[in-house]
């Protein structure tokens, strides 16, 4: 048996509709964990916030959903999103995905096959402040922030690039990396055991999972989708180029 972790979906729908029909069908995975970050960017926040409700997946707040639901100065730095696609963002949003929101927890820690894990989207305090607002964490900085964790496994989001750090001594580190801010028609999520095979002990199995998903639907979206900021965003994020608007004369003579 396993279980399956995935995180920062930003609105990519067709990307998520993959991953969880791909988690339906693996007999092996018993619990699914999701790690924040499920809006803004894509062009389908509200769906995909529906969508992993309706799966009944164990979700954490990411800094996005904190920014939209409840201001706070150090979510607001993590967050290249202008104000602008905030505020379109949360005209989206029913109060029932509000509520979903306002229900997700900052961390959730499960006992595992004898192992403590625990998933969160950033290093946060006790009261969601973020701790360190840099773009890239070494293993001495994980460690500085997670010491006080009694955990043996930590699945980290937010930081789009995928990147494991094993230390038997210490806590182990799976940064998920982002399923939904990619550039090509694969997205992935990660399964997750404890397993002892070997006759040495405890092992981690950690594979990435690569999934396939209607790229071509999606960027359709993108290139039609009101999101403020997105000519900016959109190759960063997605690998995909948006024309700018064409100004009227009457503008560019203002």
């Amino acid at each position: 048996m396993a279980i399956a972790v995935f995180g920062d979906i930003h609105g990519n729908l067709e990307a998520l509709e993959a991953i969880l029909k791909d988690i339906k069908r693996n007999r092996k995975i018993t619990d699914v964990y999701y790690l924040g970050d499920a809006i803004v960017f894509g062009p389908d926040s509200a769906a995909c916030l529906r969508l992993l409700k309706k799966h009944n997946v164990h979700c954490v707040l990411g800094n996005h959903e904190q920014r939209v639901t409840k201001y706070d100065e150090s979510a607001t730095a993590l967050t290249y999103a202008n104000k602008e696609l905030i505020e379109t963002t949360f005209t989206t949003l029913s109060r029932e995905d509000l509520e979903f929101i306002s229900q997700m927890p900052l961390e959730i820690k499960i006992n595992y096959k004898g192992k403590k894990i625990l998933f969160t989207h950033y290093c946060h305090d006790e009261h969601g402040k973020v701790i360190d607002t840099q773009l890239e964490f070494t293993e001495k900085d994980l460690h500085k922030y997670f010491k006080d964790k009694k955990c043996d496994v930590i699945f980290f989001g937010h930081l789009h690039k995928r990147k494991i750090l094993i230390d038997e001594e210490k806590h182990s580190y799976v940064l998920q990396g982002s399923s939904g801010c990619v550039k090509t028609d694969k997205t992935f999520y990660t399964l997750f055991d404890v397993v002892n095979n070997y006759g040495d002990g405890d092992n981690f199995d950690i594979y990435r999972v690569d999934v396939k998903y209607n790229r071509k639907r999606f960027v359709t979206k993108m290139q039609s989708a009101h999101l403020p900021g997105k000519e900016i965003f959109a190759p960063f994020c997605f690998g995909i180029e948006i024309e700018k608007p064409h100004q009227d004369k009457e503008n560019i003579n203002e």
